[in-house]
């Protein structure tokens, strides 16, 4: 009997307090959070429904002091809303990066090549090559990336301060470092690694050829893994001095005619290589 009388006045006094808590708690009003009036959020969305619940709450019908909600709260924003609205520095670094400007460039513009530019160009070229035709190797460090942080880049040929990455003239493959010779990593950058050869290289085309004057210059190279014309001819990522004067067309091949010998899948004497000679009948 004794632990049941303990055991009801224990229970009410703690519904008692209980009572009291909440009551005095509704007195008091609602607790502002602290740091409030510092953080960036209500610097960035307070002030507009600052000035609307103040309106309403304070307005002439109003006979009571009411302290404004917005000064202990922080308020709700609509969904609409949050899109525009910076909601910690990740957000507004990510802002940041989207809105970075872009290079202008005039697709009608007129373009004055220069044989120096085009000569500094191929010098440029051809020594990023083991040949006329190699894969070029890799200027910089690729230490810690991956084919998509090459992809990042010479998909659209990105501008970082005076530097611009080359844009890939085929589309994209998985292994890049398959084709294009990385740099040494560094502990074995200062080792000697070349290796003696007699192989010599066909030299580099200087034009194409033309069918009479005026006409469309010819491909003077292979287009097999240069699908992409303008990654070198045209745009603003083509190569000083070999720029295309009407980059605004879009189709390269409707004009310039492919190299018919060095397009060739098989030799050009016409003999198929793996069949029979085929026996033809005559009537």
């Amino acid at each position: 009997m004794i632990w049941r009388r303990l055991t009801t006045i224990f229970l009410a006094a703690v519904i008692a307090v209980a009572v009291i808590g909440y009551f005095v708690g509704l007195a008091d009003g609602v607790p502002a959070p602290k740091g409030l009036h510092s953080h960036g959020l209500l610097d960035e969305i307070g002030h507009h429904h600052r000035a609307v619940v103040r309106d309403a709450l304070s307005g002439e019908d109003s006979q009571t002091l009411v302290v404004p909600a917005i000064d202990k709260v922080i308020p709700a924003i609509r969904y609409a809303e949050i899109a525009q609205v910076a909601m910690g520095p990740t957000a507004a670094l990510q802002a940041t990066l989207v809105e970075l400007p872009s290079s202008p460039y005039d697709l009608f513009a007129e373009i004055q090549l220069s044989a120096a530019d085009k000569e500094a160009s191929s010098a440029l070229r051809a020594a990023r090559r083991a040949f006329n035709g190699a894969p070029p190797v890799i200027p910089h460090d690729i230490q810690n990336t991956n084919d998509a942080a090459c992809y990042a880049c010479h998909s659209g040929g990105t501008q970082l301060g005076g530097m611009k990455a080359s844009v890939m003239s085929h589309e994209f493959l998985a292994n890049c470092t398959q084709c294009h010779a990385s740099p040494p990593p560094a502990p074995f950058q200062d080792v000697d690694a070349r290796v003696a050869t007699s192989f010599v290289g066909l030299p580099a085309p200087k034009s194409g050829e033309r069918a009479f004057p005026g006409a469309p210059p010819t491909i003077p190279h292979s287009q097999w893994m240069r699908e992409k014309c303008t990654a070198c001819h045209g745009g603003p990522n083509g190569w000083a001095g070999m720029e295309s004067t009407h980059p605004w067309r879009s189709n390269c091949t409707q004009c310039h005619a492919p190299s018919a010998k060095l397009d060739q899948a098989i030799p050009v004497d016409g003999a198929v290589p793996m069949l029979p000679p085929l026996e033809v009948a005559s009537q």
